[in-house]
């Protein structure tokens, strides 16, 4: 196999902390709740096993903004996972977060 076609492939397949992203947002979301408004949980590895987590919320609509989707986040936290994916450390610590109704 030529350099060229190893680096597409190696390009291509993904990397190990990608495969832990949807484990992270389940433990996430069991550890401090399922907003009601929820817009996304977003994902993005840093370094070392380091992940930074947002859960974002879609706003109330108010007048005409019909339209367009508003969001903010509702919580960050900066995580250490292990190798298979586990929660090791928060900052902040995952409690349940309070939603308004």
């Amino acid at each position: 196999m030529s350099k060229i076609e190893q680096a597409a492939t190696q390009k291509d397949a993904p990397s190990a902390g990608s495969e832990h992203t949807e484990k992270i947002k389940s433990q996430i979301l069991d550890k401090v709740g399922r907003p009601p408004r929820l817009h996304r949980v977003e994902v993005c590895r840093h370094h070392n096993g380091n992940y930074r987590v947002n859960i974002w919320e879609r706003l109330e609509p108010t007048g005409d903004t019909a339209f367009s989707t508003r969001a903010h986040i509702l919580a960050s936290y900066y995580l250490k996972v292990s190798d298979s994916g586990e929660i090791l450390h928060s900052n902040p610590l995952l409690t349940k977060l309070r939603f308004s109704a």
